[in-house]
């Protein structure tokens, strides 16, 4: 058997997602990998999540051996049992390792080289991939505009990135205001990061693919705010491959202004800095980055509002009673972005621990800090099941 990697000694699970299944009989936790890194899944039975729960990056593996071997008996135990599974992992690319970041290596190179960044959502709910089907699908989506614009660009732009199926009213209220107004040069689209992105913002140099065409990205205006912020951390980058967040805004944008010159710009988001400062940095750095350009800039956040439900962990079924409290209480947070206090409006968030689960507060702050002025609610949804099990709730805002 050859000896683990020195990196491994101390093993050290990535993020990864968990499922509660039952396989053969046996009851256990499936690992999945988010990020779509590792291709397939691994599945750890109860007896052994003790085990793997100590590859936290404070264990050695010898340690972990020596413990299991007083628990149960050394005549009991494999000597190599702990490092076997530790092999297994890291073969599936579930732990960080040099093998984990190889392959990441790879899949960015490939990913960075691909001529735009494909419609990875094409065929989801509402979406359709076929271009006419979309373009059909969009057009009853959105229903009759104006025959010509008829209002000054839009500074900033709020819009859902829940599928289409549920947030069908949103999008419409979002998009036809745009569709509405002069269009912009450059629309900078800020997008959740659903997985957990290190940076307050990852920017992508691709161009955009949808069914309804591909957007031209300004490629200068990303490489200045990473030049200004640092450069993009390789995994934040290739979480971009998968996000929805952004590519739903990119759909829309395609589809609303086909047949006009602009140029896109997508940034996903993580936290915002803790630190005043740093915080003033990253908005100066879009700032200047715009000014510089010379050019009419859309600031455009995708992003939903609350999750709540036992689908997303709470012991409690969704009832109208929650449903009224939550309205209260985020119309009461949006009230902020309607006077011009984006930092209020991130600060009611994250107040409380951000217990509703806002997903979308970073990009919201962002667009609605760099737009500047008073937001226009257009819509307030709440996308609800019926059985109870879950509520996403989402809206849309116009920076005139």
């Amino acid at each position: 058997m050859t000896e683990l990697h020195p990196n491994l000694e101390r093993p050290t699970l990535r993020h990864l997602d968990t499922h509660e299944v039952e396989q053969d009989g046996q009851r256990g936790l499936v690992l999945v990998d988010p990020t779509g890194i590792a291709p397939g899944q691994a599945f750890i039975p109860e007896a052994l999540l003790p085990i793997v729960a100590r590859f936290d990056g404070a264990h050695t593996v010898a340690a972990i051996q020596d413990e299991l071997e007083r628990e149960i008996g050394s005549d009991q135990v494999p000597p190599s049992f702990v490092a076997d599974i530790v092999r297994d992992l890291d073969g599936a690319l579930f732990l960080h390792s040099p093998r984990f970041e190889q392959e990441l290596g790879r899949q960015v190179d490939e990913f960075r080289g691909l001529p735009h960044r494909p419609a990875a959502h094409a065929g989801s709910a509402g979406y359709p991939a076929d271009p006419d089907a979309c373009a059909r699908a969009l057009g009853a989506l959105l229903g009759e505009s104006a025959d010509a614009p008829n209002s000054p660009p839009l500074r900033g732009l709020v819009a859902p990135h829940i599928d289409l199926a549920r947030g069908h009213a949103g999008y419409r209220a979002a998009y036809r205001a745009l569709a509405d107004s002069e269009p912009a040069d450059l629309y900078v689209v800020f997008g959740t990061g659903h997985q957990r992105p290190t940076s307050p913002v990852t920017g992508l140099a691709l161009d955009w693919q949808t069914p309804r065409g591909t957007l031209r990205t300004d490629q200068a205006f990303v490489r200045t705010i990473h030049e200004l912020l640092g450069e993009a951390d390789p995994i934040d980058e290739f979480l971009h491959r998968g996000e929805h967040s952004i590519e739903f805004q990119m759909l829309f944008l395609a589809h609303v202004l086909a047949g006009r010159s602009f140029d896109v710009a997508g940034f996903l988001t993580g936290s915002l800095p803790r630190d005043d400062t740093e915080r003033r940095r990253l908005f100066s750095a879009f700032q200047d980055t715009a000014a510089a350009s010379g050019k009419r800039v859309c600031w455009i956040a995708g992003a939903d509002l609350a999750h709540l439900g036992p689908f997303f962990g709470d012991p409690a079924d969704v009832d109208t009673a929650l449903l009224e409290r939550l309205e209260r209480d985020e119309r009461a947070r949006l009230h902020h972005l309607e006077v011009g206090d984006p930092a209020g409006f991130h600060a009611s968030v994250h107040d409380d621990g951000n217990r509703d689960r806002v997903c979308g507060s970073v990009p919201i702050t962002l667009a609605a800090t760099l737009a500047g002025g008073n937001g226009e609610l257009l819509h307030y949804g709440q996308a609800d099941h019926a059985d109870g099990s879950q509520v996403v709730s989402f809206c849309s805002v116009r920076f005139g």
